[in-house]
């Protein structure tokens, strides 16, 4: 069976039609802050595009967060 060298478009939010469950980061991230690769992914059944408000709670001083 040959590789399959197909990638998803990381500038996507849903890489994977039909599975609302999981995002590609990038394109939901709005906190210069937060740095995250092209592919990096979340799976959340319930709350995928909220990410950023439920996951990034202390990010108040000059640190950042890369990923």
């Amino acid at each position: 069976m040959p590789i399959s060298t197909d990638l998803p478009d990381p500038t996507v939010l849903y890489p994977l039609p039909g599975q609302e469950r999981v995002v590609l980061l990038r394109p939901l991230i709005t906190e210069p802050k937060i740095e995250v690769g092209e592919f990096t992914y979340y799976d959340d059944p319930d709350h995928a595009t909220e990410f950023q408000r439920r996951n990034v709670l202390y990010g108040y001083g000059p640190e950042r967060l890369i990923s």
